[in-house]
């Protein structure tokens, strides 16, 4: 029997990400090592490629020791008292964040100082531990809330003029839901007269990716799904896969696999994060037909 292996082609690494390796790579082309504040990317194995490489990861409390040197930033972007921090030190900083976080960096820190001004509030749809949300954080001088689901909104006041914003890296739909449900909060205590901006912030390639990945994996029986650990990204939308299949595995790499999860399937699909590289994907499929031969 012939078994169908495909690859996502959904998956692979967002604009962000790719931008931020390149950044790093064409560097350690000019120089034997490369300081980069924090994991450049969520994934272990390419973390690692990238260390082979030259890449070093530090943390914020050693930005001082690379007084003189280069410190690259990455895709996720950093709140302003890193850069204040950086100049002090004399720190060069190589930023690689995503133009698309940047923007919405400048975004949230406007809508911040007019909701002082209007004595409104700022609300923020994301992970409150994400790099993203730390970074964002720290450009709001007023009334910010992070906001993880529907639940986390019972805490918020509707009788205020508000501006919704969402992390870049969550999923169009579920940003949808939880403004419908504050919507619903606003006409339910009949507070509808203050102004609400509902803005679209949530990056394209990203936005839909949920959906994308549900189609994908129409009529297929097995997904194994590729991706660090810690990637916020990857365990989310394992958790929408394996809804669609009758068996889901989670991996890091190709040595996590086991013959027996393919056996009596016709129908395997291969999928990741957005954090995930394509050859990481490939080296799956590789090992896959290995242990199917």
């Amino acid at each position: 029997m012939k078994i169908d292996i495909q690859i996502d082609p959904g998956a692979g690494l967002c604009f962000g990400v790719q931008r931020a390796i390149q950044m790093a790579e064409e560097l350690l082309k000019k120089q034997d090592s490369l300081a980069c504040l924090g994991d450049l990317i969520h994934n272990e194995e390419e973390v690692n490629r990238l260390k082979s490489k030259g890449l070093q990861v530090v943390s914020h409390c050693k930005i001082v020791e690379q007084s003189g040197k280069k410190l690259l930033l990455r895709a996720h972007g950093e709140p302003p008292s890193t850069f204040r921090i950086a100049e002090n030190y004399d720190v060069e900083l190589i930023d690689a964040t995503c133009p698309i976080v940047s923007r919405l960096q400048k975004k949230v820190a406007k809508a911040c100082e007019q909701m002082m001004v209007q004595k409104g509030q700022v609300i923020l749809f994301g992970d409150i531990n994400h790099a993203e949300i730390i970074a964002l954080k720290g450009f709001c001088k007023g009334e910010l809330h992070i906001v993880r689901d529907i639940s986390d909104l019972e805490k918020l006041n509707p009788a205020k003029p508000t501006i919704f914003f969402s992390q870049t890296t969550k999923y169009k739909s579920d940003y949808l839901k939880v403004v419908k449900a504050y919507r619903q909060m606003r006409k339910k205590g009949e507070y509808t007269e203050y102004p609400l901006k509902v803005v679209s912030s949530v990056c394209k390639q990203i936005a839909k990716r949920d959906l994308q990945l549900i189609d994908f994996l129409q009529n297929k029986d097995v997904l194994v799904f590729v991706s660090g650990k810690e990637s916020s990204n990857g365990n989310n939308l394992f958790r929408v896969g394996a809804k669609q299949v009758k068996k889901a595995y989670f991996i890091s790499n190709s040595n996590e696999l086991k013959a027996d999860w393919f056996m009596s399937v016709k129908n395997i699909a291969i999928s990741g994060a957005t954090s995930t590289p394509l050859w990481l994907l490939k080296k799956t499929y590789s090992r896959i037909e290995e242990l199917l031969s």
